[in-house]
């Protein structure tokens, strides 16, 4: 088997999620001033993640911090409520995927690869949009819930850096995958062990390091 392993934020979804998720704040069960709140706490961070500035935090550290106060927003909601949500984020999402990405997604089926769609994103959202364009294996940040409502406080294991090939191990633990012949697609440099584990190698328009990587090898880059 081989694996065409597509990244989510920044790569087939152009944008980063949390602001996204955001603006659809009026689809949630919580007040204005709870929204406004969480907005003005993650302007700081995000600004920090984006620019690498005033801090000793790597991206990853950055972005996990930030889902961890962003998770406050979905306090006490179902599963179905959530469920509805992401689907109708989804919905609303699809007018802003990379078309080149979404082309590359069909044309790795259309040759034959199990496409896999990857990101510290929250699961249900991901298996909306891996459902909408027929990805074989979604692997996301699952969710947790206590007496059937979503708890914050639960750790969430965050698919991002590191983890995203730790779960592609685990998720292909009992699949004999041709890693020369597989391929990923990713935008950060903090994915770069992902990109490494595989023979074809592909940059969506690239943060600095990547980029400078990706020249440097010659990997194909997607702008």
């Amino acid at each position: 088997m081989k694996l065409a392993i597509f990244d989510f934020d920044g790569t087939l979804f152009p944008k980063d999620t949390l602001p996204f998720l955001l603006s659809q704040r009026k689809d949630l069960h919580c007040s204005r001033f709870t929204t406004y709140k969480l907005y003005l706490s993650l302007i700081p961070l995000f600004l920090k993640y984006k620019l690498e500035i005033l801090t000793k935090l790597s991206r990853e550290q950055m972005k996990v911090l930030a889902v961890k106060k962003f998770n406050y927003i979905f306090k006490g909601m179902s599963e179905p409520e959530l469920i509805t949500f992401f689907s109708g984020c989804s919905e609303k999402a699809q007018d802003l995927l990379n078309k080149s990405v979404v082309q590359e997604v069909e044309r790795a089926r259309a040759e034959g690869f199990h496409t896999v769609l990857l990101s510290g994103t929250y699961d249900y959202l991901l298996a909306e949009v891996g459902k909408s364009l027929h990805f074989d294996t979604v692997i996301g940040t699952k969710m947790h819930f206590t007496n059937g409502r979503f708890d914050p406080d639960v750790d969430l294991e965050i698919v991002i850096g590191e983890m995203k090939l730790k779960r592609v191990y685990q998720a292909f633990e009992n699949q004999e995958i041709n890693w020369e012949e597989s391929r990923a697609y990713a935008d950060g440099f903090s994915d770069l062990d992902l990109l490494l584990a595989v023979g074809s190698p592909i940059a969506v328009r690239p943060d600095a390091k990547l980029r400078a990587l990706a020249e440097e090898k010659k990997w194909r880059i997607i702008s």
